[in-house]
């Protein structure tokens, strides 16, 4: 008993966790694409790598990128493929095709003799041999290379962001774990609601968490109403009266903040797990089969002997035998 109040107050909080983080998401999201910060950070890191403005601008602007921009009129993702393409063709002088490495290279010496982007071309121009497939290669495994780095620098940047959205949800909402796991451990009837509600959580939103898909309106608004209907001790209602009470406070809050920092697929994937764990319970054992009674062994009749009168008068006048033991009985489990 004791142990199954345990595991639906873990699974109450991992909830509350989800679903606050389910909103934490929807509003990284909404900030990023408003800034614009994945079309930005792209742009300046293909500036970075090529060196110079100019070429930067042909690649940029060359038709095969320009095709695949967002609404901003700034594309926040280029495949490889299209990105070596296009700069190659940056180097090529017009009226020329970029099929032939050498035309690539009179257009480097050319156009380009001091860019930091044409000296590196003209290193992976070198390594290729010839071979325009190779070069092309070359070409994108270097912008994966720089794509790479962009995308720790972008995480880290959204982790920064979750944990200060996280802090502000938290605060405004008063979100207290300790008082939270305190309510779900004394009311059995909202630790009730909690659990089935987390059992019962659209498949959705948990998919759409998982699979860190931009949140939209109406996802947002179903995990606020889950959380309001989930009936959890959130708000300002009951403040402390002495140093103890603020500290176990601070303390709920900053539980709520790191946890809620740590993101929906998290809580999720430990929802899944503690749920399972939860419905599941001991299987019933099995009961020892009877031994079969081996073929070769044969029962028979027994017959009943009649004692004839010289044996009933040598029994009568013979000594009476001493009592026999009681025979032992063994019980199943060694009583």
């Amino acid at each position: 008993m004791f142990g199954s109040t345990i595991i639906d107050v873990a699974v109450g909080l991992i909830f509350f966790y989800f679903l606050f983080s389910m909103i934490t998401s929807h509003i990284n999201e909404f900030i990023a694409s408003t800034m614009q910060w994945r079309a930005k950070d792209l742009e300046n890191q293909i500036r970075r790598m090529l060196g110079d403005p100019d070429l930067a601008n042909k690649v940029l602007n060359h038709p095969m990128i320009t095709s695949i921009t967002s609404r901003s009129g700034k594309p926040s993702y280029i495949p490889p493929n299209t990105f070596a393409l296009a700069l190659f063709d940056a180097f090529v002088p017009a009226g020329q095709t970029a099929t032939a490495l050498e035309h690539v290279r009179a257009g480097i010496a050319n156009q380009f003799p001091s860019s930091q982007g044409a000296a590196a071309v003209l290193k992976i121009l070198d390594t290729a041999n010839g071979d325009m497939q190779k070069a092309r290669l070359g070409a994108e495994e270097w912008f994966n290379a720089s794509m790479d780095r962009l995308s720790g620098a972008y995480k880290r940047r959204m982790q920064w962001l979750t944990l200060a959205v996280s802090f502000v949800i938290t605060m405004l909402l008063g979100a207290d774990s300790l008082a939270i796991a305190n309510a779900l451990y004394q009311e059995p009837a909202l630790r009730a609601a909690v659990t089935g509600a987390a059992q019962a959580a659209p498949a959705s939103a948990s998919v759409q968490a998982t699979q860190n898909q931009p949140g939209s309106v109406s996802s947002l608004q179903q995990s606020y109403d889950l959380l309001s209907k989930s009936s959890l001790p959130i708000g300002w209602g009951t403040l402390p009266t002495d140093a103890v009470g603020w500290f176990k406070k601070v303390l709920g809050l900053l539980i709520t903040t790191l946890a809620i920092s740590l993101g929906a697929p998290f809580w999720f994937d430990l929802l899944k797990n503690l749920a399972n764990l939860r419905s599941s319970g001991p299987s019933p054992a099995s009961l020892p089969a009877a031994a079969p009674v081996p073929a070769s062994v044969s029962v028979e009749p027994t017959v009943p002997v009649v004692p004839t009168p010289a044996a009933v008068a040598s029994a009568a006048s013979a000594p009476p035998a001493p009592a026999a033991p009681p025979a032992q009985v063994n019980y199943p489990g060694g009583i």
